[in-house]
C-alpha cells in the first residue's frame, strides 16, 4: 500500500510500487515535509497517526449512534472522508492518468459501493483498516530503508581546511583533490584522502560493519565515514565528494532497487493482468446471479465487493520486494554492499566460484624472499634501480621493493633520483617499461622480458615459489627479485562453507608464476588452477567455466586489475573495497574489508531472503484463493475480507523482515 499523504520518492518505487500500486508518481501528491512546512497545523493533523485516532473515535461513535441513523451516517461519512480522502483522490488522480487498475481505484469502489447499498460500517471499517495497514507497512519499509540509507548520515557537513591564513570551516562539496584538511579527534572524516602525519587508529565500523580500529602510519589512504580516534590528521585530499567511496556506495544502495529479480518482475506483470481480471470478475459476480438467475441484487452487489477488496495484490506487490530490500539491508549492515535485488538472487544459485590469487586469496602483503643478480651487476645497483622504477607502480610486489629498499642497509646505488623516471608505462599482465635518465629499464616477468627481446633471463629455482620480477636495462638483464605473499586467514574456512553450501567448484585464476598459484589453490583445495594469464585470457577461462556449469558464475578479485573480469562473471564479487574505485565500479557485489568469509556470509544471507519470498508468495496465493472463495459464496463479510487481507499484508511483511535481522553461518 502507498500512503496517500507521503510523496513516492524513487526509492519508495524501488520498493515495488507498481501498476497495483497506484503507479506511483513523484507529482501525485505533495511532499508531507513541504506540506508540514507551508501549513504547520493542518501538515500535522493530517498525519497518518492522527486520522486513525480520529477515525477509531468516530468509527465508535458512529456504532453508539445506531440507533440514530442520521447522526450514525454522518459520523461514519466524516471518519470516511478523514481517513479515506486521500485514497480516493489517487483513485480518481490515477484514472485520469490512465492508470485505472490501482489498490486506491480497487478500496475507493469497494468502500463507496458499501455506502451506497447502506453498509456504512463496513464501508467506513474498509478504509479505516487499509489506513492502518498502510502506515504499518511504511514503518516495516522506511526501518528497512534507513538501514541502506544510514551512510547519508555519516557525511560530516564541514570539514577544516588548511589555507595560507590559518584553517577555515567549508562544505565537503567546495573541496578539491590535492586540498588539505585536518580531522580532530573525534570526527568523521569528511573526505577521502591521504595520512602526510603520523595517526593514530581510526574505525570504519560504518563502512565495514566491524568496529574494529584500523591503525593508520603516513601515507595511508583514509576514507571518508570514518571515525577519528586520539590523533590530529593532516590529510592531502585525493578525490572531491561525489567521487568518494562513500559516495559510490551511496550509488550502489541507490540502484539496489532498479536492478530486479525474475520474482520481482513476475509480481509486477502478474499484478498489470491479474488486477483488470479480477475487476472484470467482480462486475460478473454482481450482474450474473440477479440477471440471470433473479438473485437478490444487493447480496451479490455486497458479494462483488466483498471479492473486489480480497482481490487487493498489494501484498505480493510489496512483500517481495520488501525481502529483497531487508536482505540488501542486512548485507550492507555487515560491510557487504550488493547492487540489486538480481544480484541477491544470483548467489542464491553459485555453482562456480573463481578466486583471483594476489591480495585476494592472498593478503597481498609481499615480501622480498631473495634475489639473483647478472656478472657484474651488484645487489646494491640491482635493488635501488627496481625501487626507482617501481615507485610509480600500485601492485602489491612494488611495495615490497620499495620496503625491501628501505630495510635493507647500504642501498646506495650511484643512479638517476626517482624523479628521473620518465616514460612509464604500465603493460597489463607483463610488468613496467620506462626510462630512468636516458636508459629504458624493464621490470616484469619472462613475457615481458620476452616482448623487448632480452634474453639470458635466469628463473626462479625450486626454492622461491612466489613471483619472479625481472629487471632489464636497454636489452640487458640485471638480475631478478624474488616475492612472495601469505594466503589470507580464513581462505580455507570461506570455501569450506562455500562448498558446504553447495558450490560445486572452486577455481583459482592469476596471472602469477605455476608454482606460486598451485600452491594457492592446493592450500584452498581448487578444483581448477590456471596460472601466468593475461587480463584477456581470464575472461575465456571465466567464458569457458559459464558454458560448463548448470548455475551461476562468481569471480572474486580485489578490483585493481579485475574489472573486466568481475563485469564478465555472472556475480562479480570484490573484496577489500575500502578504498577501491575499480572495485566499487566493476563489481555486483563489494565487500568492504579483505574477510573472504564475508562471501559465504552473503550466500547465507541470500538463501534466507530467497526463502522469505517463497514463504510470502505460497501464503499470498493460497490465502487470497480461500478468501476470493468464501467472498463469492457469502461467507466473508466485507470488513472481515479486509481484516483477513490486512493481516496477511501485515504478515508477509513481518516475514519479509526476518531478511534483514536474519543470521549468517
Amino acid at each position: 500500500m502507498i500512503d496517500q499523504g507521503r510523496t513516492c520518492s524513487s526509492e519508495g518505487c524501488d520498493l515495488g510500487a507498481g501498476p497495483s500500486c497506484g503507479h506511483c508518481r513523484t507529482d501525485q501528491v505533495i511532499s508531507p515535509d513541504r506540506f508540514v512546512e507551508r501549513y504547520p497545523l493542518p501538515g500535522r493533523l493530517a498525519t497518518p497517526g492522527i486520522r486513525i485516532l480520529a477515525g477509531v473515535l468516530l468509527f465508535a461513535g458512529g456504532l453508539l449512534a445506531r440507533g440514530y441513523s442520521t447522526t450514525s451516517f454522518l459520523l461514519f461519512l466524516s471518519g470516511y472522508l478523514i481517513v479515506g480522502t486521500g485514497v480516493i483522490i489517487q483513485a480518481f488522480t490515477g484514472a485520469l492518468r490512465g492508470h485505472l487498475f490501482s489498490e486506491h481505484f480497487l478500496m475507493t469502489v469497494a468502500t463507496i459501493g458499501a455506502f451506497v447499498i447502506g453498509e456504512y460500517a463496513e464501508g467506513f471499517a474498509v478504509m479505516l483498516l487499509y489506513l492502518v495497514g498502510e502506515e504499518l507497512e511504511h514503518r516495516a519499509v522506511d526501518r528497512t530503508r534507513r538501514s541502506i540509507d544510514a551512510l547519508n548520515r555519516i557525511r560530516p557537513v564541514i570539514a577544516h581546511l588548511i589555507t595560507e591564513e590559518g584553517v577555515a570551516d567549508r562544505s565537503p562539496a567546495g573541496i578539491m583533490p590535492d586540498d588539505r584538511i585536518l580531522v580532530y579527534p573525534g570526527e568523521r572524516v569528511p573526505l577521502d584522502g591521504r595520512l602526510e602525519n603520523k595517526g593514530g587508529p581510526v574505525d570504519y565500523s560504518a563502512l565495514t560493519g566491524e568496529s574494529r580500529p584500523v591503525p593508520l602510519e603516513a601515507g595511508d589512504e583514509v576514507m571518508a565515514g570514518a571515525i577519528n580516534g586520539t590523533m590530529l590528521l593532516t590529510l592531502s585530499v585525493i578525490r572531491d565528494e561525489n567521487h568518494s567511496a562513500v559516495m559510490r556506495i551511496m550509488q550502489m544502495a541507490r540502484e539496489a532497487g532498479h536492478k530486479k529479480t525474475r520474482v520481482e518482475l513476475f509480481t509486477e506483470r502478474f499484478a498489470r493482468v491479474y488486477t483488470p481480471v479480477v475487476v472484470f470478475l467482480a462486475i460478473g459476480i454482481a450482474l450474473f446471479p440477479p440477471l440471470a438467475l433473479g438473485l437478490d441484487l444487493s447480496v451479490w452487489v455486497y458479494r462483488a465487493l466483498s471479492f473486489l477488496v480480497i482481490s487487493c495484490p498489494c501484498s505480493l506487490v510489496i512483500s517481495v520486494p520488501l525481502a529483497y530490500i531487508a536482505g540488501i539491508g542486512n548485507a550492507s549492515r555487515r560491510g557487504i554492499y550488493i547492487r540489486g535485488s538480481q544480484y541477491l538472487e544470483a548467489l542464491t544459485d553459485l555453482d562456480t566460484v573463481i578466486f583471483d590469487k594476489t591480495g585476494t586469496l592472498t593478503d597481498g602483503t609481499f615480501g622480498i624472499t631473495g634475489l639473483v643478480t647478472a656478472p657484474g651487476v651488484s645487489r646494491d645497483e640491482l635493488v635501488s634501480l627496481a625501487a626507482a622504477i617501481e615507485e610509480h607502480s600500485t601492485h602489491p610486489v612494488a611495495d615490497a621493493i620499495r620496503r625491501f629498499k628501505e630495510e635493507s642497509s647500504g642501498i646506495a646505488g650511484d643512479i638517476p633520483n626517482f624523479e628521473a623516471v620518465t616514460d612509464f608505462e604500465e603493460i597489463a599482465g607483463h610488468g613496467i617499461a620506462a626510462r630512468v635518465g636516458t636508459q629504458q629499464i624493464l621490470a616484469g616477468n619472462s613475457r615481458l622480458m620476452e616482448l623487448y627481446g632480452v634474453d639470458r633471463v635466469m628463473e626462479a629455482n625450486g626454492d622461491h615459489a612466489g613471483s619472479t620480477i625481472q629487471i632489464a636495462r636497454e636489452g640487458r638483464w640485471l638480475g631478478s627479485l624474488f616475492a612472495s605473499d601469505t594466503l589470507r586467514q580464513g581462505a580455507v574456512q570461506a570455501v569450506s562453507r562455500l562448498r558446504h553450501q553447495g558450490t560445486s567448484s572452486i577455481a583459482v585464476l592469476s596471472g602469477d608464476r605455476e608454482a606460486a598459484v598451485f600452491g594457492a589453490g592446493k592450500a584452498i583445495g581448487a578444483d581448477l588452477v590456471a596460472s601466468e594469464l593475461l587480463p584477456e585470457d581470464k575472461i575465456r577461462e571465466v567464458e569457458n567455466l559459464q558454458d560448463m556449469t548448470k548455475g551461476r558464475t562468481a569471480f572474486v578479485g580485489d578490483g585493481i586489475n579485475d574489472a573486466p573480469v568481475l563485469r564478465r562473471a555472472d556475480v562479480g564479487i570484490a573484496i577489500g573495497g575500502l578504498g577501491s574505485d575499480a572495485a566499487i565500479e566493476a563489481a555486483d557485489v563489494v565487500i568492504m574489508t579483505d574477510e573472504l568469509e564475508r562471501i559465504p556470509d552473503a550466500v547465507s544471507i541470500a538463501r534466507k531472503t530467497k526463502r522469505r519470498v517463497h514463504e510470502n508468495v505460497a501464503v499470498i496465493l493460497a490465502v487470497k484463493a480461500i478468501l476470493l472463495t468464501l467472498g463469492v459464496l457469502g461467507i466473508t463479510p466485507l470488513w472481515g475480507a479486509v481484516f483477513a487481507d490486512t493481516g496477511v499484508m501485515l504478515l508477509t511483511v513481518v516475514n519479509s523482515l526476518r531478511a534483514y535481522y536474519s543470521r549468517v553461518r
